[in-house]
């Protein structure tokens, strides 16, 4: 009797030990099913319409020799964690500022999440900002530009993470191939009683992006001779233009402007200036 209560009892615990549960399904395609739906066959495998509304803990050897797999509106899950459909959200996420160990996230076209590059969060600056230039000495028309001519910009180092900046020339080295967010700042101005007497003539001023010598993005704005802002210190015109590119480790980047028709904005061209503590140079790289 003892040995075959011991024979029944270890039959037993061996169904238990290789048992699938199904709940509202009978034919459990994992360790692990919930049939969402019931609307599972009772036997083989479900449609994928079938398997929309079903969660699944499946052992697998595809990822990772013997380890559980989790699908979620998939029977068949080919990574540790496979959504079949919809978005993942978390509602309470930690909103700290990144750390220097961080790394940017991208979805292949698979939508399989790894990371982009290798490339630090920056903790020092917004997103993963390498450049940010600003302020300098004020330039003037009547001695640091000409008319009709782009001129590179030159701004003081703010932070330069990658050290790719050059502030004497204006040049930005690109370090390596990768996506980067570029925004281009010219704060132009003239005195705030006018430089003249307003009579309908005028200037065009411009602001560019320029990669090795092209223009990629540009800003325009029209400067009428005599334009006065009462109780200002300066008229000032924010000229703001940016571009998204792919760039190759080499290139050079530079926020240059120009001015066409100058001497028909002011009376007097020392009257026409750049503040360089209202333009900036920011660089992003995204990926």
């Amino acid at each position: 009797m003892n040995k075959k209560l011991f024979s029944i009892i270890s039959i037993m615990l061996a169904n238990i030990v290789f048992a699938q549960v199904g709940i509202n399904t009978t034919n459990p395609q994992g360790i692990f099913h919930i049939d969402g739906g019931r609307d599972n066959p009772i036997s083989g495998p479900p449609t994928p319409v079938q398997q929309s509304n079903d969660f699944t803990v499946v052992a697998t050897s595809g990822v990772g020799q013997g380890t559980l797999s989790v699908g979620v509106g998939t029977t068949n899950p080919t990574e540790r964690i496979d959504i079949a459909n919809g978005n993942v959200r978390i509602r309470d996420i930690n909103n700290l500022t990144g750390v220097g160990s961080d790394r940017l996230l991208v979805a292949d076209s698979n939508g399989v999440l790894k990371v982009a590059g290798g490339e630090a969060f920056s903790v020092l600056n917004s997103g993963n900002r390498i450049l940010n230039a600003t302020n300098g000495p004020t330039l003037t028309a009547a001695n640091d530009w000409n008319n009709n001519e782009f001129t590179t910009l030159t701004l003081d180092e703010q932070y330069d993470a990658m050290n790719a900046y050059n502030p004497t020339t204006g040049e930005f080295l690109v370090p390596q191939d990768g996506l980067y967010f570029m925004y281009g700042v010219c704060g132009f101005n003239t005195p705030a009683n006018g430089s003249g007497t307003f009579d309908g003539t005028s200037g065009d001023a411009f602001t560019a992006l320029v990669v090795d010598g092209g223009r990629v993005s540009t800003a325009h704005n029209v400067i009428y001779k005599g334009t006065k802002n009462p109780g200002m210190t300066a008229n000032l015109f924010f000229l703001v233009t940016n571009s998204t590119l792919w760039l190759k480790a080499g290139q050079k980047v530079t926020l240059q402007f120009l001015t066409y028709g100058t001497s028909n904005m002011v009376d007097s061209l020392s009257d026409l200036k750049i503040d360089k503590a209202s333009s900036k140079f920011i660089i992003n790289k995204i990926l």
